[in-house]
């Protein structure tokens, strides 16, 4: 059982005062923050009444944390941490606490320590082995980011890990240690979309046209259905698999590219194709300048999705080379066209949280493996 489960406490049955919903968000801020330092007041006053309190400590210190008074949350913690006869299950929520206070200060040594000392107590804790992860992820320990999701039973987070370590170990001249690493993570999680893609890149990147044949057909088989367009998606982008960064493509890959393309339509072909699979083979397609069967796989899209925005739109651009329009009107028509090509293609089907790029985990809530492509508008 979690140890946190000792402090938590039934809900108050006292009404709490709360902001009209008809308030502006800047006047909600305002009377939140006011809130806010009115709870702390109060509870500093009852600590100096009732310095027994624990609760009340704990509960103040974390009003500190979430104003961002770091120190003051971090005082708190430490006045308990040295009470003598403290029980060792408070003791170990106290710094537990002090790891989260320091961690959100980006003071990520300080709030490994912390979190050690509470593990030596506790345990093995979730909240504990959580934390740590996620302040090792932050710090680009990836192989110790995994360690302690492999302790927590995680095997998507392990697998995650384990392949931006084999991301580094490519960057680093390393492959052999790389494919290693995600042979590991995929026999952890055989559909770890991030793995495959990764195995991927790489036999494209070194022009293995036979084996990437093999490994596409394979990862189409394992990735989950609903995830396969990332396979694709992740190939297209000229960038690494984990960040932003764009890589630099040598006018020469074009020719090499249009195989590994060639290939991947055939796979997805054979694979029983979905909507975003169809819209997918089209891309591909178009890239092999095979302009008329593109037009079919688009074609197919919308029978399978009228709605698919994306589709409709290629189909658009390519039924505007066979009219004639005047220089004035394309002119605007390419202005809509390419509006229409920024707007936001993946969202999270957890918070609705909306990227022109691929994730694996939520910028926002933090879910894993909860993106979607956007096939209507309204999503």
């Amino acid at each position: 059982m979690s140890f946190l489960n000792l402090f938590r406490k039934k809900k108050a049955t006292a009404p709490v005062n709360r902001a009209p919903s008809y308030l502006s968000g800047t006047a909600k801020t305002e009377t939140g923050l006011a809130d806010t330092r009115a709870a702390i007041d109060e509870l500093s006053k009852a600590v100096k009444d009732t310095p027994e309190a624990v609760e009340i400590y704990l509960a103040l210190g974390n009003l500190y944390r979430s104003q961002g008074e770091i120190e003051r949350a971090a005082q708190i913690r430490n006045s308990l941490i040295v009470r003598p006869g403290l029980a060792p299950v408070t003791k170990a929520r106290a710094l537990y606490e002090l790891g989260r206070d320091f961690s959100r200060g980006g003071f990520l040594d300080r709030a490994v320590s912390a979190l050690k000392k509470a593990r030596d107590i506790a345990g093995d804790s979730p909240e504990i082995l959580t934390e740590l992860a996620g302040i090792k992820a932050r710090g680009r320990e990836f192989e110790k980011a995994a360690y302690y999701h492999a302790k927590l039973g995680q095997p998507v987070q392990e697998a995650h890990y384990l392949a931006r370590c084999a991301e580094d170990d490519f960057s680093d001249g390393d492959d052999v240690t790389a494919y290693s690493t995600l042979k590991k993570a995929i026999d952890i999680y055989p559909s770890s979309t991030e793995s495959w893609l990764l195995v991927l890149s790489r036999l494209k990147k070194d022009n293995k046209l036979d084996e990437f044949r093999k490994k596409f057909r394979e990862a189409l088989q394992k990735v989950p259905n609903h995830l396969r367009f990332v396979l694709v998606e992740g190939l297209l982008a000229e960038s690494t698999i984990f960040g932003d960064t764009p890589t630099s493509v040598a006018v020469s890959d074009g020719d090499k590219n249009i195989s590994f393309y060639e290939v991947m339509v055939k796979e997805i072909e054979v694979s029983d194709p979905d909507v975003s699979m169809h819209y997918y083979g089209a891309r591909l397609l178009q890239l092999c300048n095979n302009q008329e069967e593109a037009s079919v796989w688009l074609e197919k899209t919308l029978i399978l999705n009228q709605n698919f925005w994306l589709a409709r739109l290629e189909l658009f651009n390519l039924a505007q080379d066979q009219q004639q329009l005047t220089p004035s009107f394309k002119n605007q028509l390419d202005f809509f066209v390419n509006i229409a090509h920024k707007i936001k293609r993946f969202t999270c089907s957890s918070c609705g949280f909306k990227r022109d790029r691929i994730f694996f985990v939520c910028p926002r809530c933090r879910s894993w493996h909860s993106i979607t492509f956007r096939k209507e508008l309204n999503q």
